[in-house]
């Protein structure tokens, strides 16, 4: 049986990051994403590698119907949710944001700071922007 056949998605079963497509979300700045498993796998989650390049941010914002939980692999993130004084997370620290809640995230690191995202649902379609090489 043909594994792909398995799958609600058109993309194949296993693939690199680096043949998948770049894309800048909007309001970020000096952020690269790659969207690992989009909507179309099974409809319940979005998973994302995100990397943001010293100084570069997420602009303040929140979500309105979708989770999101990001997982710091390497980098300084500066996270600062709602109100919240500003908290310096590293490699290894987990962030969960439930629907609505306001956060920024401002990579102050010597190196980039990389990022697996998950959203469930996933995010509705937005005014990403391709990016070429990574």
């Amino acid at each position: 049986m043909d594994v792909n056949s398995l799958f609600q998605s058109t993309q194949p079963a296993i693939e690199h990051m680096n043949d998948l497509q770049k894309y800048g979300p909007p309001d970020h700045v000096g952020t690269v994403n790659v969207r690992l498993c989009d909507r179309l796998f099974c409809g319940a989650f979005e998973l994302v590698h995100g990397e943001i390049a010293p100084g570069g941010t997420a602009s303040r914002h929140h979500h309105d119907t979708e989770y999101q939980a990001m997982f710091v692999i390497s980098g300084i993130a500066r996270v600062t949710l709602s109100d919240d004084p500003p908290v310096d997370c590293t490699s290894g620290t987990i962030i969960r944001l439930p629907p609505k809640l306001d956060h920024h995230v401002l990579s102050v690191g010597p190196e980039p700071l990389k990022l697996l995202i998950v959203y469930s649902p996933p995010l509705p379609k937005r005014d990403d922007t391709p990016i070429g090489d990574y």
